[in-house]
Order: C-alpha cells, then sequence, then structure tokens
C-alpha cells in the first residue's frame, strides 16, 4: 500500500491560502511600522548571507513580491508570510512595504509558519520539534494529525519530538549545526547523565552516527549481567553481526536495543521510558504493516 511521503494536506490547504491574488484583494502599501512580528515563527535564527544578498536585490529591483500580513487590535497587523522581505526593507531605511490583507485564525497561522519554513528548509530539527509541541500543547494535536499537516510519517514525527528530551546544552549543539538531529537521536540511546558529555566529544571529534552507533551498542553490552555466564559456543564466533543488527534497530527505534542469541534461538529487548516513549516505540514498529 503506498504512503503520502511530501508535504501534504497541510501544503495543500495551506500555502494557496498565502499565493497570489485572490478576486476582490488588492496590493496595499503599509507602513512597516504598523506590522508586528509573527507570534508563531517558529524560525530563531536568520542568515545573514542571505539577508544581504535580499538587501541588495531589494535595493537593485525593488520589492518583488509583497509580504502577507493579517489584521490585528488598535488599526495594527501581524506578519503571516516574508519576515526576511520585511527585515530587508526595514533595514533597507523603507518606511512602507507593500502587502496582501488575508484573514488567517491562529491555528491556520501557526501551521503555516511551520509548513511554509520546512518547504524553505529554514528550520534546524530543534526549531521543528519544538513548533510541534507548540501545536501538540496548543490544539491537542495527537501525532498522526501533525503528521497530516507537515506531510510527515507518524514515526519521522515522533523521532524529531524525541529530540526535546535532551538537554539544553545538546540541543543548542544540534541547533549550532555541530553535530546532527541524528547525533541527538543516538545520543538518547545513553544514559541521561551521559549525554553532554558523549554529545562534546562528538561534535569535538567529529564522530559520525554510525560511530555514535556503535559506542552506543559497546556501552549496552558492557552492562553487568546478572546471571551465571554461559558456555560460550558459536555466539563468540559471531559478535559482531549482533552488535551491527543491534545498531542498525537502535538507529532505527531510537533507543537501547538488546540482542541475545542461543542454539539457533534469539531474542530482542528494546528499552523505553514512560507510556508515550512506548507508544512512540509502538507506531514505529506498525507503522509498515499494513493488514492484506
Amino acid at each position: 500500500m503506498s504512503r503520502k511521503r511530501g508535504l501534504g494536506k497541510g501544503l495543500a490547504e495551506l500555502i494557496p491560502a498565502a499565493g497570489p491574488l485572490k478576486d476582490g484583494e488588492q496590493i496595499m502599501e503599509l507602513r512597516i511600522a504598523q506590522i508586528d512580528a509573527n507570534p508563531f515563527q517558529p524560525r530563531r535564527e536568520f542568515d545573514q548571507e542571505e539577508l544581504n544578498e535580499l538587501r541588495a536585490s531589494i535595493r537593485s529591483q525593488g520589492l518583488l513580491q509583497p509580504v502577507t500580513v493579517r489584521s490585528a487590535d488598535n488599526g495594527r497587523y501581524q506578519l503571516v508570510t516574508g519576515e526576511r522581505r520585511l527585515r530587508a526593507c526595514r533595514d533597507l531605511g523603507q518606511n512602507t512595504i507593500q502587502a496582501i490583507v488575508r484573514d488567517f485564525s491562529d491555528r491556520q497561522l501557526q501551521e503555516l509558519s511551520l509548513v511554509e519554513n520546512l518547504i524553505r528548509a529554514d528550520l534546524n530539527e530543534i526549531e521543528v520539534a519544538e513548533a510541534l509541541e507548540n501545536l501538540q500543547n496548543r490544539y491537542a494535536y495527537t501525532t498522526s494529525q501533525l503528521a497530516e499537516v507537515i506531510g510527515k510519517s507518524r514515526p519521522a514525527v515522533s523521532n524529531t519530538l524525541r529530540l526535546l528530551e535532551l538537554s539544553d546544552k545538546v540541543k543548542q549543539l544540534v541547533r549550532d549545526g555541530r553535530i546532527s538531529a541524528g547525533h541527538g537521536r543516538s545520543i538518547l540511546s545513553f544514559p541521561g547523565e551521559q549525554r553532554e558529555e558523549i554529545a562534546e566529544s562528538c561534535a569535538r571529534e567529529g564522530w559520525s552516527v554510525r560511530e555514535l552507533e556503535r559506542r552506543a551498542a559497546e556501552a549496552a553490552n558492557r552492562e553487568p549481567i546478572r546471571r551465571p555466564r554461559r558456555k560460550q559456543s558459536v555466539k563468540s564466533s559471531e559478535p559482531s553481526r549482533l552488535k551491527q543488527a543491534e545498531a542498525r534497530l537502535m538507529e532505527h527505534l531510537g533507543t537501547r536495543v538488546r540482542l541475545a542469541e542461543s542454539a539457533g534461538n534469539g531474542s530482542i529487548t528494546i528499552s523505553y521510558h514512560g507510556d508515550e516513549d512506548l507508544e512512540r516505540l509502538l507506531s514505529i514498529l506498525l507503522s509498515d504493516t499494513d493488514p492484506l
């Protein structure tokens, strides 16, 4: 059964609302001082080089696309789309900007802000996670509803939200690009008290995600076993195969996994932390099993 993996319903319903002029609409010249920032803008940082290029373009060619705003109280407006254009015009000393005024509910504005930034690949994974959590808390969205809005799978949304379990220090490393979101998810496989040290080592030494997963698997295998050792047999000749399988499972599930094998039979132990983490794992494990 085929599955949708691109930006789907959210894109179709929201982006046209911020597109070209509709019947009865017109481009207005608004004072920049009247326009307040989008309160749901998930992006925290803006690339200065891109802003410099945009300023140069507006200086030479003018503003090619108006911003979109919605009406607010006391004759003011809130920005919907076009934050970089607004910043560039303000930096150039312009007092007014061309704008299209449209009606948006808070929910539409929050969804649109997230989807637009995802389309442009402007957000780091921590910003995406925080925006998803905000929608979840504000409107009680389920993981499935969030996945529908941004056109991603439920496991992908769950894995993104898990990044918020990282400490502020580790999240900042992801924001700064010193480690990737994949590193962050792998770091969650380590005990909480080790994570910051592991993250710093990862950033300093330039470990790949696979290297980090290997270390996580080794750390899991070093845990003390409280029952007597069994006589080693064929298992001792195949540790690398089991470790590779553990690493692959940990990468996919984002949690610690242990494999044990004896006399041709084996078992898989998957660690989880609380009911929400259990639901996340069930979502991942069952997501690719459609009934025939």
